[in-house]
């Protein structure tokens, strides 16, 4: 029964996957508010023609509504703490860049360890939850990881990747002999990316700079180590810098305190999901009726934005209807995923699908990847940890 959870769990990846490659061919037509509106009432209408084709909705009318106030109760919460996340992810990102919000999202299956076991006391084994661990450092990693202005330049991701790492490594190093130290010696480090590290003096620095391309850190007895980069060389931010700058930035960007809060949210959600999609007669059933809740507030909105933009339902309609299936098959896979999987596992099964969407970055739209490889195996390596518990 496992294996046809993780299967579904596949599925709906795939589909995510599918749905970001979608999303982002689509938003050089549409603006993000017309595809959440004009999306959200597709999967609405597109969910409801299936249950009320396939024979569900007696029986939705029957024992649910009548006998089931909380079901209707998880439902309606559910949709609109997505419909909460979905608003705040949109304000998170108009306040604060990408690269200090959007890894957030990834802790989403760490934070499910604690609410899955709080609504529903779920829990894993030790095995599966350092399984859901790696899974969330490794897309955490991987959603810090963005391009930079060295890779457009033609810079190899790899020699990058290990010359940051070696500076991080270096670094910290000098910071445990700073001691050692006398207070008027100072002591330049050189990183020279095609030399390697070199000391040099004040003086004989001053005139390497002018020729080489170097990054320079400066320690003494009483200071510590401060990055420094001439204005001929290239801008590299330190490795371990940019994996604690979103914490950092917790502290000063409100948009970075908003995606956490949406991670939150979500976390929650996807617990209610498991308890609404048990307690309906069908997946469908489920997913119908919170895709019917949601597009209400969604469509609403657009229409007092931007009323004329409900004319691409007809004249695209191809490209928001591919978007609307991928959706639908994206969620129902999930939550049939629910039916035998604990909530935490299906979500980081889930997460996986930015596995799938860096290679159809690469394939489809030629970005470049090599670099985000040891993240791609840590998270693959986190998944067969839960596979295999």
């Amino acid at each position: 029964m496992r294996k046809i959870g993780f299967a579904f769990a596949a599925i709906a990846a795939i589909g995510n996957s599918c749905i970001d490659g979608s999303r982002k061919f689509a938003s050089q037509r549409f603006s993000a508010i017309e595809l959440i509106g004009l999306v959200g009432l597709l999967d609405a209408v597109f969910l409801a023609v299936i249950v009320i084709g396939s024979g569900y909705y007696s029986s939705f009318d029957t024992s649910v509504v009548a006998s089931d106030i909380n079901f209707l109760r998880i439902v309606i919460i559910s949709a609109g703490i997505k419909v909460l996340a979905g608003f705040l992810y949109q304000r998170a990102l108009h306040l604060s860049p990408l690269s200090v919000t959007v890894p957030y999202l990834a802790f989403t299956p760490a934070l499910l360890l604690f609410t899955s076991y709080a609504m529903m006391h779920e829990e894993p084994s030790y095995q599966g939850l350092l399984g859901v661990v790696v899974v969330t450092i490794g897309g955490y990693l991987l959603a810090i990881e963005q391009p930079s202005d060295t890779e457009a330049k033609g810079e190899k991701p790899k020699a990058r990747f290990w010359n940051s790492l070696f500076l991080s490594l270096l670094s910290m190093l000098s910071k445990w002999h700073t001691a050692a130290l006398s207070g008027k010696d100072r002591t330049f480090l050189a990183a020279d990316t095609d030399k390697g590290f070199v000391v040099v003096d004040r003086e004989r620095w001053d005139d390497q700079a002018d020729t080489v391309n170097v990054s320079v850190l400066a320690v003494t007895k009483d200071e510590q180590l401060i990055p420094r980069s001439n204005s001929h060389g290239r801008k590299d931010w330190n490795i371990l810098e940019r994996i604690v700058e979103p914490f950092h930035a917790l502290k000063r960007e409100p948009g970075s305190l908003l995606m956490l809060g949406v991670a939150g949210l979500l976390s929650i959600s996807s617990s209610l999901d498991k308890m609404g999609a048990h307690l309906a007669p069908s997946p469908l059933v489920y997913a119908a009726l919170q895709k019917v809740i949601m597009a209400i507030p969604v469509t609403l909105f657009l229409g007092l934005m931007s009323p004329s933009s409900f004319r691409h339902i007809f004249g695209q309609f191809h490209v928001l209807f591919a978007i609307s299936s991928f959706e639908v098959l994206a969620f129902v896979s999930y939550l049939k995923s629910l039916e035998t999987l604990l909530v935490a596992y299906s979500i980081a099964a889930k997460r996986s699908n930015v596995l799938i969407s860096v290679f159809i970055g690469s394939l489809v739209f030629k970005e470049k990847i090599l670099r985000r490889l040891p993240f791609i195996l840590l998270m693959i390596g986190g998944m067969a940890l839960i596979v295999f518990s």
